[in-house]
């Protein structure tokens, strides 16, 4: 009777191991994680399905954003539609869902970057390629005088990485969300490709490079105490 229960475990082992990596159609990643009390990937899909109907994954990445265990899942809807679902990887709550056609706008990156910090001044920003993941870094300035250089995914917001360091307290500077909101009276559909705070003919500025209306590619310039603007012209040069 025990050999033929020890054959019938056998024989059961290989068919089991065949489900388990031929029963899901994508494939997971990781970042080194503790993965006690994770809610499994196959209930986190089931509950996307109940919500955005019948879904194909593309991708899925156990990982840390916003200093908390995530899932981030590249999914097409039923309108075949590419998005990213920002998930908590242990209850399984929804934490952010974003289109994958255009990053989020500077003004909403921002946004969330106040959210979770006390900013006083913006000093450069640009999108990145890290890893083979699009990518927005922020370098800025917070009410102790402490410079922040936070990376945060292109699309959600989320906050990827983050380090700070000490530095002396600058001058009075006009903020970068009145110098986009001044810009954006003018190039109401403009892409941000990149911000920096600079000194260009003696004086302190914010450059903002981006692409007009008709995708040309520009470069702003404006007085970093003022907002005057000094020069708004196409730039050949790479960014």
């Amino acid at each position: 009777m025990y050999k033929n229960q020890f054959l019938s475990c056998l024989w059961q082992a290989p068919v089991l191991a065949l489900i388990l990596a031929t029963g899901s159609s994508f494939a997971e990643t990781s970042t080194p994680v503790n993965d006690n009390h994770l809610m499994p990937l196959e209930q986190i899909i089931s509950q996307m399905r109940k919500k955005y109907g019948d879904l194909v994954v593309h991708n899925v990445r156990l990982t840390e954003e916003d200093k908390r265990q995530v899932r981030v899942v590249d999914f097409s809807d039923s309108k075949n539609k590419n998005q990213r679902a920002v998930i908590d990887a242990r209850s399984g709550k929804i934490i952010e869902v974003a289109q994958l056609q255009t990053p989020m706008s500077l003004e909403k990156t921002l946004e969330k970057v106040k959210s979770k910090h006390h900013v006083a001044a913006i000093l450069k920003t640009r999108i990145d390629n890290k890893n083979g993941q699009v990518v927005r870094i922020v370098d800025f300035i917070d009410k102790k005088h402490k410079r922040w250089n936070a990376t945060l995914d292109a699309y959600t917001g989320m906050i990827i990485d983050e380090y700070t360091y000490s530095m002396k307290p600058q001058g009075k500077i006009i903020s970068l969300n009145q110098v986009i909101t001044k810009a954006r009276q003018t190039h109401k559909s403009m892409v941000i490709l990149k911000t920096r705070l600079a000194y260009w003919k003696k004086q302190q500025v914010r450059e903002i490079y981006y692409l007009d209306e008709s995708r040309q590619k520009k470069r702003l310039v404006v007085n970093a105490s003022n907002g005057e603007v000094i020069e708004d012209r196409i730039y050949p040069s790479p960014i």
